[in-house]
Order: C-alpha cells, then sequence, then structure tokens
C-alpha cells in the first residue's frame, strides 16, 4: 500500500507569478497539488500537496 506525506503551504503576499513558480519547484520535487484554498489577490491562499514516501 502506497504511503503518502503531507504538505501545506499558506501564501497571501506573493503574486501569481511567483505563485506559479513555487508550484512548479514543488512538483519538480515530487509534490502532487490535490486542492487550494483562496483565489483572490491580496487574500490567504492555501495550498494542499501529497508525495509517495
Amino acid at each position: 500500500m502506497t504511503q503518502w506525506e503531507y504538505r501545506i503551504v499558506e501564501d497571501s503576499d506573493s503574486s501569481w507569478t511567483q505563485i506559479t513558480k513555487m508550484l512548479n519547484e514543488l512538483g519538480s520535487q515530487g509534490w502532487e497539488l490535490v486542492s487550494t484554498r483562496g483565489k483572490k489577490p491580496g487574500k490567504l491562499k492555501v495550498f494542499f500537496f501529497k508525495r509517495p514516501l
């Protein structure tokens, strides 16, 4: 059975360009984005990730 590691990233100050860069960096490390909360600029954005152990 696959075991998972989870990570939560909160961000409220970054532009969408910076967030895209962060998401690509995490993806290259094997993290899979599974959910998000918040969409409006200047508001808290929360990203939920998982990757196999």
